[in-house]
Protein backbone atom coordinates (compact mmCIF):
# COMPACT_ATOMS: atom_id res chain seq x y z
CA UNK A 1 0.00 0.00 0.00
CA UNK A 2 1.37 3.40 -1.00
CA UNK A 3 2.02 5.81 1.85
CA UNK A 4 -0.04 8.69 0.52
CA UNK A 5 -3.19 6.51 0.58
CA UNK A 6 -2.74 5.59 4.24
CA UNK A 7 -5.42 6.67 6.77
CA UNK A 8 -2.81 8.65 8.68
CA UNK A 9 -1.84 10.71 5.62
CA UNK A 10 -5.49 11.18 4.59
CA UNK A 11 -6.30 12.36 8.12
CA UNK A 12 -3.45 14.89 7.98
CA UNK A 13 -4.73 16.14 4.62
CA UNK A 14 -8.26 16.46 5.97
CA UNK A 15 -7.15 18.31 9.10
CA UNK A 16 -5.03 20.68 7.00
CA UNK A 17 -7.96 21.27 4.65
CA UNK A 18 -10.34 22.04 7.53
CA UNK A 19 -7.85 24.44 9.14
CA UNK A 20 -7.26 26.17 5.79
CA UNK A 21 -11.02 26.50 5.20
CA UNK A 22 -11.55 27.98 8.66
CA UNK A 23 -8.68 30.45 8.27
CA UNK A 24 -9.89 31.57 4.83
CA UNK A 25 -13.46 31.88 6.14
CA UNK A 26 -12.30 33.94 9.12
CA UNK A 27 -10.25 36.17 6.82
CA UNK A 28 -13.18 36.61 4.42
CA UNK A 29 -15.54 37.42 7.29
CA UNK A 30 -13.04 39.94 8.63
CA UNK A 31 -12.77 41.62 5.21
CA UNK A 32 -16.56 41.58 4.80
CA UNK A 33 -16.92 43.14 8.24
CA UNK A 34 -14.41 45.87 7.39
CA UNK A 35 -16.14 46.56 4.09
CA UNK A 36 -19.54 46.54 5.78
CA UNK A 37 -18.34 49.08 8.34
CA UNK A 38 -16.96 51.25 5.57
CA UNK A 39 -20.23 51.17 3.66
CA UNK A 40 -22.22 51.86 6.80
CA UNK A 41 -19.99 54.85 7.53
CA UNK A 42 -20.51 56.07 3.95
CA UNK A 43 -24.26 55.62 4.31
CA UNK A 44 -24.24 57.50 7.61
CA UNK A 45 -22.33 60.31 5.95
CA UNK A 46 -24.75 60.46 3.03
CA UNK A 47 -27.69 60.45 5.42
CA UNK A 48 -26.09 63.19 7.54
CA UNK A 49 -25.55 65.35 4.46
CA UNK A 50 -29.14 64.74 3.40
CA UNK A 51 -30.38 65.54 6.92
CA UNK A 52 -28.50 68.83 6.92
CA UNK A 53 -30.02 69.66 3.53
CA UNK A 54 -33.51 68.93 4.86
CA UNK A 55 -33.02 71.08 7.92
CA UNK A 56 -31.56 73.97 5.97
CA UNK A 57 -34.68 73.97 3.77
CA UNK A 58 -36.98 73.84 6.81
CA UNK A 59 -34.98 76.53 8.61
CA UNK A 60 -35.09 78.81 5.58
CA UNK A 61 -38.84 78.34 5.16
CA UNK A 62 -39.42 78.73 8.90
CA UNK A 63 -37.43 81.95 9.21
CA UNK A 64 -39.53 83.50 6.48
CA UNK A 65 -42.57 83.01 8.73
CA UNK A 66 -41.17 83.73 12.17
CA UNK A 67 -40.29 87.33 11.33
CA UNK A 68 -44.05 88.05 11.29
CA UNK A 69 -44.43 87.53 15.03
CA UNK A 70 -41.18 89.31 15.83
CA UNK A 71 -42.12 92.25 13.59
CA UNK A 72 -45.61 92.53 15.03
CA UNK A 73 -44.24 92.39 18.58
CA UNK A 74 -41.81 95.22 17.75
CA UNK A 75 -44.59 97.30 16.21
CA UNK A 76 -46.82 96.94 19.28
CA UNK A 77 -43.91 97.72 21.57
CA UNK A 78 -43.20 100.97 19.72
CA UNK A 79 -46.78 102.12 18.98
CA UNK A 80 -48.66 100.70 21.97
CA UNK A 81 -50.02 104.16 22.84
CA UNK A 82 -51.55 104.55 19.38
CA UNK A 83 -53.07 101.08 19.02
CA UNK A 84 -56.73 100.55 18.26
CA UNK A 85 -58.58 97.35 17.26
CA UNK A 86 -59.06 98.39 13.63
CA UNK A 87 -55.39 99.12 13.12
CA UNK A 88 -54.28 95.81 14.67
CA UNK A 89 -56.77 93.85 12.55
CA UNK A 90 -55.60 95.68 9.42
CA UNK A 91 -51.97 94.89 10.15
CA UNK A 92 -52.78 91.19 10.81
CA UNK A 93 -54.72 91.05 7.53
CA UNK A 94 -51.88 92.61 5.57
CA UNK A 95 -49.29 90.29 7.11
CA UNK A 96 -51.44 87.21 6.50
CA UNK A 97 -51.96 88.13 2.83
CA UNK A 98 -48.22 88.54 2.27
CA UNK A 99 -47.26 85.16 3.68
CA UNK A 100 -47.66 81.55 2.60
CA UNK A 101 -48.56 78.48 4.65
CA UNK A 102 -49.95 80.58 7.56
CA UNK A 103 -53.34 79.42 8.75
CA UNK A 104 -53.98 82.39 10.99
CA UNK A 105 -52.32 85.15 12.98
CA UNK A 106 -53.40 86.07 16.51
CA UNK A 107 -52.64 88.56 19.25
CA UNK A 108 -53.42 87.87 22.89
CA UNK A 109 -53.68 90.85 25.21
CA UNK A 110 -52.58 89.58 28.55
CA UNK A 111 -53.47 85.90 28.32
CA UNK A 112 -56.70 86.23 26.34
CA UNK A 113 -56.82 85.83 22.56
CA UNK A 114 -58.18 89.21 21.42
CA UNK A 115 -57.40 89.57 17.73
CA UNK A 116 -57.32 86.78 15.05
CA UNK A 117 -57.11 86.92 11.31
CA UNK A 118 -58.93 85.55 9.49
CA UNK A 119 -61.79 85.69 11.97
CA UNK A 120 -64.34 83.69 10.00
CA UNK A 121 -62.58 80.34 10.48
CA UNK A 122 -61.21 81.02 13.95
CA UNK A 123 -64.18 82.22 15.98
CA UNK A 124 -63.76 79.46 18.56
CA UNK A 125 -60.38 80.73 19.72
CA UNK A 126 -61.32 84.39 20.11
CA UNK A 127 -61.68 85.28 23.76
CA UNK A 128 -60.00 82.13 25.03
CA UNK A 129 -57.61 82.48 27.98
CA UNK A 130 -54.42 80.48 27.40
CA UNK A 131 -54.29 79.65 31.08
CA UNK A 132 -57.54 77.71 30.59
CA UNK A 133 -56.16 75.66 27.68
CA UNK A 134 -54.06 72.87 29.26
CA UNK A 135 -52.65 71.67 25.92
CA UNK A 136 -51.26 75.09 24.99
CA UNK A 137 -50.52 76.86 28.26
CA UNK A 138 -47.10 75.19 29.01
CA UNK A 139 -45.55 76.53 25.80
CA UNK A 140 -47.22 79.94 26.24
CA UNK A 141 -45.83 80.14 29.76
CA UNK A 142 -42.39 79.02 28.52
CA UNK A 143 -42.37 81.87 25.98
CA UNK A 144 -43.36 84.40 28.67
CA UNK A 145 -40.85 83.10 31.22
CA UNK A 146 -37.95 82.96 28.78
CA UNK A 147 -39.00 86.12 26.87
CA UNK A 148 -38.18 84.19 23.69
CA UNK A 149 -40.15 82.76 20.84
CA UNK A 150 -41.30 79.16 21.26
CA UNK A 151 -42.26 76.74 18.47
CA UNK A 152 -45.04 74.39 19.51
CA UNK A 153 -46.49 71.45 17.69
CA UNK A 154 -47.92 70.37 15.48
CA UNK A 155 -50.80 70.58 17.99
CA UNK A 156 -54.54 70.07 17.80
CA UNK A 157 -56.23 73.49 17.50
CA UNK A 158 -59.38 74.53 19.31
CA UNK A 159 -60.83 75.90 16.09
CA UNK A 160 -60.23 72.54 14.42
CA UNK A 161 -57.36 70.90 12.58
CA UNK A 162 -53.73 71.04 13.55
CA UNK A 163 -50.75 73.26 12.99
CA UNK A 164 -47.35 74.38 14.12
CA UNK A 165 -47.64 77.44 16.38
CA UNK A 166 -44.93 80.02 16.94
CA UNK A 167 -45.55 82.20 19.99
CA UNK A 168 -43.59 85.38 20.65
CA UNK A 169 -44.07 87.30 23.93
CA UNK A 170 -44.60 91.07 23.88
CA UNK A 171 -43.13 93.14 26.68
CA UNK A 172 -43.72 96.91 27.11
CA UNK A 173 -41.55 98.79 29.56
CA UNK A 174 -40.23 95.45 30.73
CA UNK A 175 -43.70 94.27 31.65
CA UNK A 176 -45.60 91.47 29.98
CA UNK A 177 -48.26 92.91 27.65
CA UNK A 178 -49.36 89.92 25.53
CA UNK A 179 -48.29 87.30 23.03
CA UNK A 180 -48.23 87.05 19.25
CA UNK A 181 -49.14 83.69 17.65
CA UNK A 182 -48.44 82.49 14.14
CA UNK A 183 -50.24 79.24 13.27
CA UNK A 184 -48.50 77.45 10.42
CA UNK A 185 -50.26 74.96 8.14
CA UNK A 186 -48.00 71.94 8.78
CA UNK A 187 -48.58 69.96 5.58
CA UNK A 188 -48.29 72.94 3.24
CA UNK A 189 -45.25 74.24 5.12
CA UNK A 190 -43.33 70.94 5.00
CA UNK A 191 -44.32 70.30 1.39
CA UNK A 192 -42.91 73.67 0.40
CA UNK A 193 -39.77 73.10 2.48
CA UNK A 194 -39.02 69.72 0.89
CA UNK A 195 -40.07 70.44 -2.69
CA UNK A 196 -36.47 70.83 -3.89
CA UNK A 197 -34.96 67.91 -1.97
CA UNK A 198 -34.56 64.51 -3.74
CA UNK A 199 -36.87 61.84 -2.32
CA UNK A 200 -35.99 58.77 -4.41
CA UNK A 201 -32.79 57.94 -2.49
CA UNK A 202 -33.79 58.64 1.12
CA UNK A 203 -36.81 58.18 3.34
CA UNK A 204 -37.19 60.21 6.51
CA UNK A 205 -39.48 60.98 9.43
CA UNK A 206 -39.67 63.88 11.93
CA UNK A 207 -40.88 63.93 15.51
CA UNK A 208 -40.95 66.33 18.43
CA UNK A 209 -38.21 65.55 20.93
CA UNK A 210 -39.52 64.74 24.36
CA UNK A 211 -42.99 63.44 23.54
CA UNK A 212 -41.80 61.33 20.54
CA UNK A 213 -44.79 62.46 18.49
CA UNK A 214 -44.05 61.78 14.80
CA UNK A 215 -45.67 64.39 12.58
CA UNK A 216 -44.02 63.58 9.27
CA UNK A 217 -43.05 60.27 7.65
CA UNK A 218 -43.12 56.66 8.84
CA UNK A 219 -42.88 56.31 12.67
CA UNK A 220 -41.25 52.92 12.14
CA UNK A 221 -38.04 54.64 10.98
CA UNK A 222 -37.36 55.66 14.58
CA UNK A 223 -37.61 52.02 15.65
CA UNK A 224 -35.05 50.88 13.08
CA UNK A 225 -31.60 50.80 14.68
CA UNK A 226 -29.92 51.12 11.26
CA UNK A 227 -31.49 54.48 10.37
CA UNK A 228 -29.47 57.64 10.85
CA UNK A 229 -30.72 59.84 13.71
CA UNK A 230 -30.07 63.55 14.16
CA UNK A 231 -31.51 66.43 16.18
CA UNK A 232 -32.27 69.96 15.04
CA UNK A 233 -32.87 72.97 17.27
CA UNK A 234 -36.05 74.95 16.78
CA UNK A 235 -37.03 77.98 18.88
CA UNK A 236 -37.02 76.70 22.47
CA UNK A 237 -37.39 73.09 21.32
CA UNK A 238 -35.98 70.21 19.30
CA UNK A 239 -36.99 68.11 16.32
CA UNK A 240 -35.59 64.63 15.81
CA UNK A 241 -34.98 63.13 12.38
CA UNK A 242 -34.71 59.49 11.29
CA UNK A 243 -33.24 59.02 7.81
CA UNK A 244 -32.94 55.79 5.82
CA UNK A 245 -30.74 55.50 2.76
CA UNK A 246 -32.46 53.62 -0.09
CA UNK A 247 -29.45 53.52 -2.39
CA UNK A 248 -27.99 50.12 -3.32
CA UNK A 249 -25.61 49.29 -0.52
CA UNK A 250 -23.14 46.66 0.56
CA UNK A 251 -25.40 45.86 3.52
CA UNK A 252 -28.23 44.80 1.20
CA UNK A 253 -25.87 42.49 -0.68
CA UNK A 254 -24.04 41.08 2.33
CA UNK A 255 -25.81 37.70 2.11
CA UNK A 256 -24.21 37.15 -1.31
CA UNK A 257 -20.78 38.05 0.06
CA UNK A 258 -21.35 35.63 2.95
CA UNK A 259 -22.23 32.83 0.53
CA UNK A 260 -19.21 33.76 -1.58
CA UNK A 261 -16.90 33.65 1.44
CA UNK A 262 -18.16 30.17 2.35
CA UNK A 263 -17.63 29.00 -1.23
CA UNK A 264 -14.10 30.44 -1.29
CA UNK A 265 -13.25 28.79 2.04
CA UNK A 266 -14.52 25.41 0.81
CA UNK A 267 -12.61 25.71 -2.45
CA UNK A 268 -9.50 26.68 -0.48
CA UNK A 269 -9.95 23.63 1.74
CA UNK A 270 -10.25 21.33 -1.28
CA UNK A 271 -7.19 22.90 -2.88
CA UNK A 272 -5.14 22.49 0.31
CA UNK A 273 -6.31 18.89 0.62
CA UNK A 274 -5.25 17.98 -2.90
CA UNK A 275 -2.06 20.02 -2.80
CA UNK A 276 -0.90 18.34 0.42
CA UNK A 277 -1.93 14.93 -0.87
CA UNK A 278 -0.03 15.65 -4.07
CA UNK A 279 2.96 16.71 -1.98
CA UNK A 280 2.86 13.38 -0.18
CA UNK A 281 2.49 11.61 -3.51
CA UNK A 282 5.50 13.41 -4.96
CA UNK A 283 7.40 12.68 -1.77
CA UNK A 284 6.43 9.04 -2.06
CA UNK A 285 7.44 8.97 -5.72
CA UNK A 286 10.88 10.13 -4.63
CA UNK A 287 11.11 7.48 -1.91
CA UNK A 288 9.14 4.52 -3.28
CA UNK A 289 9.51 2.09 -6.14
CA UNK A 290 6.83 3.01 -8.68
CA UNK A 291 6.03 -0.63 -9.55
CA UNK A 292 5.84 -2.34 -6.15
CA UNK A 293 5.33 0.59 -3.77
CA UNK A 294 8.31 -0.60 -1.71
CA UNK A 295 11.00 1.80 -0.45
CA UNK A 296 13.56 2.56 -3.16
CA UNK A 297 17.32 2.72 -2.68
CA UNK A 298 17.19 6.28 -1.28
CA UNK A 299 14.70 5.43 1.46
CA UNK A 300 16.41 2.08 2.04
CA UNK A 301 19.72 3.79 2.81
CA UNK A 302 18.03 5.98 5.43
CA UNK A 303 16.31 3.07 7.15
CA UNK A 304 19.41 0.92 6.95
CA UNK A 305 21.47 3.61 8.63
CA UNK A 306 18.85 4.02 11.38
CA UNK A 307 18.76 0.27 12.00
CA UNK A 308 22.56 0.02 12.06
CA UNK A 309 22.91 2.95 14.51
CA UNK A 310 20.19 1.48 16.73
CA UNK A 311 21.95 -1.91 16.78
CA UNK A 312 25.23 -0.28 17.80
CA UNK A 313 23.54 1.67 20.57
CA UNK A 314 21.42 -1.19 21.92
CA UNK A 315 24.11 -3.87 21.41
CA UNK A 316 21.74 -6.11 19.47
CA UNK A 317 22.02 -8.06 16.23
CA UNK A 318 20.82 -6.79 12.87
CA UNK A 319 20.96 -8.39 9.45
CA UNK A 320 20.87 -7.46 5.79
CA UNK A 321 19.37 -9.88 3.28
CA UNK A 322 19.99 -9.72 -0.45
CA UNK A 323 17.20 -11.48 -2.40
CA UNK A 324 16.99 -12.33 -6.11
CA UNK A 325 14.27 -14.11 -8.10
CA UNK A 326 15.79 -17.18 -9.71
CA UNK A 327 15.82 -17.16 -13.51
CA UNK A 328 13.84 -13.94 -13.69
CA UNK A 329 15.33 -13.07 -17.09
CA UNK A 330 14.00 -16.32 -18.47
CA UNK A 331 10.53 -15.48 -17.09
CA UNK A 332 10.64 -12.09 -18.85
CA UNK A 333 11.85 -13.62 -22.11
CA UNK A 334 9.21 -16.35 -22.01
CA UNK A 335 6.11 -14.50 -20.85
CA UNK A 336 6.92 -10.85 -21.52
CA UNK A 337 7.72 -7.85 -19.37
CA UNK A 338 4.11 -7.23 -18.25
CA UNK A 339 4.04 -10.75 -16.87
CA UNK A 340 7.42 -10.14 -15.24
CA UNK A 341 6.08 -6.98 -13.59
CA UNK A 342 3.24 -9.01 -12.05
CA UNK A 343 5.79 -11.49 -10.71
CA UNK A 344 7.74 -8.65 -9.10
CA UNK A 345 4.58 -7.29 -7.46
CA UNK A 346 3.64 -10.70 -6.02
CA UNK A 347 7.14 -11.36 -4.75
CA UNK A 348 7.32 -7.88 -3.18
CA UNK A 349 3.98 -8.40 -1.42
CA UNK A 350 4.97 -11.89 -0.24
CA UNK A 351 8.26 -10.68 1.24
CA UNK A 352 6.61 -7.69 2.92
CA UNK A 353 3.83 -9.75 4.53
CA UNK A 354 6.33 -12.35 5.78
CA UNK A 355 8.49 -9.79 7.59
CA UNK A 356 7.85 -8.19 10.96
CA UNK A 357 6.30 -4.72 11.15
CA UNK A 358 9.60 -3.03 12.03
CA UNK A 359 11.62 -4.65 9.22
CA UNK A 360 12.16 -3.12 5.78
CA UNK A 361 12.06 -4.62 2.29
CA UNK A 362 13.22 -2.57 -0.69
CA UNK A 363 13.36 -3.16 -4.42
CA UNK A 364 16.62 -1.64 -5.63
CA UNK A 365 16.30 -2.58 -9.29
CA UNK A 366 15.28 -5.43 -11.61
CA UNK A 367 14.56 -8.49 -9.51
CA UNK A 368 16.88 -7.40 -6.68
CA UNK A 369 15.45 -6.92 -3.19
CA UNK A 370 17.13 -5.90 0.06
CA UNK A 371 15.69 -6.80 3.45
CA UNK A 372 16.78 -5.06 6.67
CA UNK A 373 16.14 -7.05 9.89
CA UNK A 374 16.63 -5.25 13.19
CA UNK A 375 16.38 -6.04 16.91
CA UNK A 376 17.39 -9.69 16.43
CA UNK A 377 18.13 -11.90 19.40
CA UNK A 378 20.08 -14.61 17.57
CA UNK A 379 21.15 -15.81 14.14
CA UNK A 380 18.38 -18.41 14.35
CA UNK A 381 15.91 -15.53 13.83
CA UNK A 382 17.53 -14.83 10.45
CA UNK A 383 17.39 -18.46 9.40
CA UNK A 384 13.74 -18.68 10.46
CA UNK A 385 12.77 -15.64 8.37
CA UNK A 386 14.66 -17.00 5.34
CA UNK A 387 12.85 -20.35 5.66
CA UNK A 388 9.51 -18.56 5.78
CA UNK A 389 10.36 -16.66 2.59
CA UNK A 390 11.34 -19.85 0.79
CA UNK A 391 8.22 -21.63 2.08
CA UNK A 392 5.94 -19.01 0.56
CA UNK A 393 7.07 -20.06 -2.90
CA UNK A 394 6.97 -23.85 -2.51
CA UNK A 395 3.73 -24.00 -4.48
CA UNK A 396 3.36 -22.76 -8.09
CA UNK A 397 1.74 -19.37 -8.61
CA UNK A 398 -1.06 -18.51 -11.04
CA UNK A 399 -0.22 -15.19 -12.70
CA UNK A 400 -2.33 -13.74 -15.53
CA UNK A 401 -3.77 -17.19 -16.14
CA UNK A 402 -0.36 -18.89 -16.28
CA UNK A 403 0.91 -21.34 -13.66
CA UNK A 404 4.55 -20.73 -12.84
CA UNK A 405 7.07 -21.73 -10.18
CA UNK A 406 8.96 -18.88 -8.54
CA UNK A 407 11.97 -19.38 -6.25
CA UNK A 408 14.31 -17.07 -4.38
CA UNK A 409 18.04 -17.03 -3.76
CA UNK A 410 18.87 -15.36 -0.45
CA UNK A 411 22.11 -14.19 1.09
CA UNK A 412 22.44 -12.54 4.49
CA UNK A 413 25.08 -10.78 6.58
CA UNK A 414 24.88 -10.18 10.32
CA UNK A 415 26.00 -7.29 12.48
CA UNK A 416 27.35 -8.51 15.81
CA UNK A 417 28.09 -5.96 18.56
CA UNK A 418 31.51 -7.47 19.26
CA UNK A 419 32.71 -6.83 15.67
CA UNK A 420 33.86 -3.54 14.16
CA UNK A 421 32.15 -4.11 10.80
CA UNK A 422 30.80 -1.12 8.87
CA UNK A 423 27.46 -0.78 7.05
CA UNK A 424 29.20 -0.94 3.68
CA UNK A 425 30.92 -4.16 4.70
CA UNK A 426 27.58 -5.67 5.73
CA UNK A 427 26.14 -4.87 2.28
CA UNK A 428 29.12 -6.45 0.56
CA UNK A 429 28.89 -9.53 2.78
CA UNK A 430 25.17 -9.91 1.94
CA UNK A 431 26.00 -9.74 -1.79
CA UNK A 432 28.75 -12.35 -1.36
CA UNK A 433 26.33 -14.65 0.48
CA UNK A 434 23.74 -14.17 -2.33
CA UNK A 435 26.32 -15.18 -4.96
CA UNK A 436 27.16 -18.27 -2.92
CA UNK A 437 23.45 -19.21 -2.85
CA UNK A 438 23.28 -18.91 -6.63
CA UNK A 439 26.47 -20.91 -7.00
CA UNK A 440 24.99 -23.61 -4.78
CA UNK A 441 22.15 -24.26 -7.22
CA UNK A 442 19.76 -21.36 -6.39
CA UNK A 443 16.57 -21.56 -4.28
CA UNK A 444 18.87 -21.62 -1.28
CA UNK A 445 19.78 -19.42 1.68
CA UNK A 446 23.37 -18.61 2.67
CA UNK A 447 24.45 -16.77 5.84
CA UNK A 448 27.81 -15.06 5.33
CA UNK A 449 30.62 -16.56 7.35
CA UNK A 450 34.16 -15.27 7.47
CA UNK A 451 36.60 -17.78 5.94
Amino acid sequence: MIINDSPKVCFKCQVSAVIASILVLVLCQYLIQLQSQKYKADEQLRSAVYGNLLWSEVDRELNSLLFISNGMASYINVYHDQLDPKKIKAILQDLWQQTKHVRNLGVAVGYKVTYVYPESTNQKIIGKDFRQIPQQWPKVKQAIDTRQGVLDGPIELIQGGSGIVYRYPIFIDDKYWGIMSTVINTDAFLKAAFKNTPSDVHEFAIRIAGNNKVFYGDPGLFMDKDTFKQTSLVPNGKWEWAIRNHSSSFTNQIIFYQIGSIAISLISGFLVYFLIKERYRLSDDAMLDSLTGLPNRRLLNDRMQVAFTSAQRSQKLMAIMAVDIDYFKKINDTYGHDFGDEVLKIVALAIKTTLRAGDTVSRIGGDEFIVVLKDLHSEENIVSIADKLKHVFTQPLVILGEEISVHLSIGASVYRPETAVTLNQLNKEADIALYQSKANGRNTFTLYQES
